[in-house]
């Protein structure tokens, strides 16, 4: 069912009546619809009544966990962490994951390898420059990982309210919209994943790359294993056990079109949590007027989990 959203600006609000609904945007230009919760992920769910997540025992810890497999994407506001907090909080939910030290890029944080610094200041206070974005393109964490099935968790210790956002889109959910003949294709075939040919990690060592699988192989049509929920996998790599496959960017595409999507405006205290099997991800544009010289401090913290 469709509703109206009451949405009066560019910022994603989530309602709630007797049936579940969230304003969602249908494109990036910042259309917004709502739909109904009913056998779909509502991505962007806000919970509520959590108090200091730092002091979470198990069954708010099973409250998160079955909320992110049951909407993707979890949004909890008005926190404060440390960076051992954020990763006691990660431990709480799931089986931390480090990466490698080459795969952490040139800005790691020092002492805690598995916190990625998503910001856009180097630890030593300098600017990351104008050109600089990490993850600017759909993708999800750790799928050239033997498990991929993990959610990350991004914590916004130093932002301008609303003015940096990240993108989410539901790759479960776009499987009632594609056309038969992609349906077609995605059942007939298995992405090949491989960490070297990761955007992110291409300075990565020989040694950090035998680390993880050559390839970590995705049917294209694939059942979730955590809701059991039917989704697509297509990634913008192209790459497939045939090797690459140019002539399937029309169907990344109308997966990447079709798709409901979300996007998430950063306020200083906000965590979100989102489940990498059900949902890509990419770096949103700025708000607020910000150019590309905008050096409005915008210091996020990731984490990683085996779910």
């Amino acid at each position: 069912m469709t509703k109206k959203c009451p949405c009066t600006s560019n910022i994603v609000l989530i309602i709630t009546t007797i049936n579940l609904t969230c304003c969602f945007e249908s494109n990036l230009n910042n259309e917004l619809s709502c739909k109904s919760a009913q056998g779909h992920a509502t991505m962007g769910f806000v919970i509520s009544d959590i108090g200091d997540i730092r002091d979470i025992g198990p069954e708010k810890v099973q409250l998160i966990r079955s909320k992110l497999l049951e909407h993707a994407v979890v949004v909890v506001k008005n926190q404060t962490l440390t960076r051992k907090d954020q990763i006691d909080l990660s431990s709480k939910l799931g089986k931390i994951i480090v990466l490698p030290p080459s795969l952490e890029g040139n800005d790691p944080e020092p002492g805690y390898p598995a916190i990625q610094r998503v910001t856009n200041f180097f630890h030593n206070r300098t600017w990351k420059g104008k050109t600089h974005c990490f993850g600017c393109y759909w993708h999800k964490d750790g799928d050239f990982q033997e498990n991929g099935f993990m959610f990350s968790l991004l914590y916004a210790d130093q932002v301008a309210n609303n003015k940096s956002s990240t993108n989410f889109l539901d790759n479960c959910e776009v499987l009632e919209k594609l056309n038969k003949s992609t349906l077609q294709v995605l059942s007939d075939t298995v992405f090949a994943i491989s960490v070297r040919d990761i955007p992110d990690f291409v300075n990565a060592t020989e040694k950090d790359y035998l680390l993880f699988p050559k390839n970590k192989r995705y049917n294209g049509i694939y059942t979730h294993l955590g809701n059991g929920r039917k989704c697509a996998y297509v990634t913008g790599d192209l790459i497939t056990d045939a090797g690459y496959a140019p002539q399937l960017k029309p169907i990344f595409e109308e997966v990447t079109e079709k798709s409901v999507k979300y996007r998430h405006y950063w306020e200083q205290g906000d965590i979100v949590i989102w489940d990498n099997l059900g949902v890509m991800h990419r770096a949103g544009s700025k708000g607020g007027g910000a150019g590309p010289e905008d050096r409005t401090p915008r210091m996020l913290f990731r984490t990683q989990s085996w779910i």
